[in-house]
């Protein structure tokens, strides 16, 4: 299984770097509609407050489920990409896959 802890000060480019070490995919990160600033703390992307706490998950999981745990968990919108971030992955794609490509 693989985690990624996370902590308000943590910003979204060390976030997309341990998504990208423990699932070979991208993580793209949102304030709002828009990308976060790569530079921008998670506390300052979340609604509810601070994220802090870690999420353990299996890289097995579909694309869907990860993006709506994280939400459920962090306050923060995330989608997966593919590795180049060239396009979303699909949904019902498992992270491994997305990874793997």
């Amino acid at each position: 299984m693989s985690a990624i802890t996370i902590f308000g000060a943590m910003k979204v480019k060390t976030l997309q770097k341990q998504f990208n070490k423990t699932t070979g995919a991208y993580l793209r990160v949102y304030k709002g509609v828009h990308f976060a600033d790569e530079n921008a703390a998670l506390e300052s992307l979340s609604k509810e407050g601070k994220p802090a706490g870690t999420l353990i998950y299996k890289t097995s999981v579909a694309v869907q489920d990860f993006e709506k745990m994280f939400k459920e968990k962090f306050g923060i919108t995330v989608q997966v990409a593919k590795p180049d971030n060239s396009d979303l992955a699909k949904n019902d794609a498992s992270l491994s896959t997305v990874g793997s490509k």
